[in-house]
């Protein structure tokens, strides 16, 4: 989730619970102003109607609601609450031919010869009471546009506070070591951000120098180790054209030599290895694999026979891909170089060409190899010597680098599928 969208979901999340708490409680005080009102005319008109029936002695006997809306009945003598009561009824009104919610006052007063009489007087709340539910509505349809108009301010707020943040992420998926290329000036209202861009900026010119300094190493190291390499096979292949060796001594130095050459193939698989992990292979082509794959079985062709292994392909489609052409050299041989070395003689070595993806399955060792290892640096399943232990970690280096995927599956014999993006 965007952080833009995520901070709205949570402000949306308390409007929605903070506003109807606050339109709540302005509707409870606006009903509680309203029957404040009416209680004050209800208290005003009880003083006018005993002040009335203290000069006409007929009120004090009126059992029955008359157009003015009280009665007034007389009470036997005892102590009686001189408090007034306020209630809210429902009573049929013929305008409206309905029921509609009235306000009551009873009180108790006394008339000039000290006898109790119990006054009651109604007051009709209809349209206070309209004028509530007009404002109940007229809430509502506030509540509703003050969260529309709040949450689109804001997100507009936020995208044009958030700019510059955005900026400085755009430029980062940008960013790759090795190319010189360089963070975007970020000219920021904001403080933080100009900061962030600052900092950022240092931490990829100590990236970059880091960077520089271990590729220089790596391919320094890499090319000192592999002269002296050369030299010392040289010297052993001159000394083994020596007729004096014995046959002990012949193997001994044909041991020698094999182990340089091994060291010799690993420092170059190192190497490559650095270089695709720091992607180095950066131009990109659209490569034909059908093309590619008869390229190199061609190559392997001696080590294939060598091995009494039979090569075959299965074109079912054309693929193509597009990719450095150098590591998807890298990707086939590597793959090939490693079902020809663990194989056994009159084996097979069988390629499936599909729209978007490729099968490479071979005869060989009887039992599955650990999938998740396999992958690894140095992971043999077998010792034979002639594995450095970094083809496939070459291969999943590579694959690692575009939208490719890999698996392993063992079905009798070892397959690797290597599945492109579906076109």
């Amino acid at each position: 989730m965007k952080l833009q969208n995520y901070t709205i979901r949570y402000l949306a999340l308390t409007l929605l619970i903070v506003i109807p708490i606050w339109a709540g409680i302005f509707y409870m005080l606006i009903l509680d102003e309203v029957h404040d009102n009416i209680d004050d005319d209800l208290k005003n008109s009880k003083i006018i109607i005993i002040r009335h029936a203290f000069a006409d002695k007929k009120l004090l006997n009126s059992p029955e609601f008359g157009i003015n809306k009280f009665t007034i009945k007389p009470l036997p003598k005892g102590n009686y609450s001189r408090k007034d009561k306020f209630s809210t009824s429902k009573e049929f009104m013929e305008y409206d031919n309905d029921n509609e919610p009235i306000r009551t006052l009873k009180t108790i007063f006394n008339d000039d010869k000290g006898n109790p009489h119990e006054l009651i007087i109604k007051a009709s709340i209809v349209e206070e009471d309209e004028l509530l539910e007009d404002l109940l509505l007229a809430l509502i349809g506030l509540y509703v546009m003050l969260v529309i108009s709040i949450l689109a301010v804001n997100h507009l707020l936020l995208k044009k506070i958030w700019k510059s943040f955005h900026i400085i992420l755009e430029n980062l998926k940008e960013i790759k070591l090795g190319t010189g290329s360089r963070l975007k000036p970020v000219n920021s209202s904001i403080t933080e951000f100009n900061i962030l861009a600052k900092e950022v900026e240092k931490m990829i010119n100590r990236n970059e120098t880091i960077y520089s300094s271990q590729k220089q190493f790596i391919e320094n190291a890499s090319h000192e180790l592999q002269t002296p390499l050369a030299i010392s096979i040289n010297k052993l292949e001159l000394f083994a054209e020596n007729s004096t060796l014995s046959d002990e001594q012949m193997m001994e130095i044909g041991k020698i030599t094999d182990t340089l050459n091994r060291l010799t193939r690993l420092n170059k698989s190192l190497l490559m290895l650095s270089k695709i992990e720091n992607q180095q292979f950066s131009e990109g082509e659209n490569v034909n694999f059908n093309e590619l794959i008869l390229l190199l079985i061609d190559d392997y062709t001696d080590l294939a026979d060598f091995k009494k292994v039979k090569i075959t392909v299965v074109e079912n489609d054309s693929l193509y891909f597009m990719m450095n052409k150098g590591l998807a050299i890298a990707l086939i041989s590597n793959l090939l170089k490693n079902a020809l070395i663990h194989n056994h003689p009159d084996g097979f070595v069988n390629f499936i060409i599909n729209k978007n993806d490729i099968i490479i399955s071979n005869s060989g060792n009887n039992s599955p190899l650990n999938s998740e290892l396999i992958f690894g640096r140095f992971y043999r399943h077998t010792t034979t010597n002639e594995s450095t232990g970094l083809g496939l970690s070459i291969v999943k280096s590579i694959i690692n680098n575009y939208s490719i995927t890999i698996e392993y599956l063992f079905t009798g014999n070892h397959q690797f599928k290597i599945n492109f993006p579906k076109k």
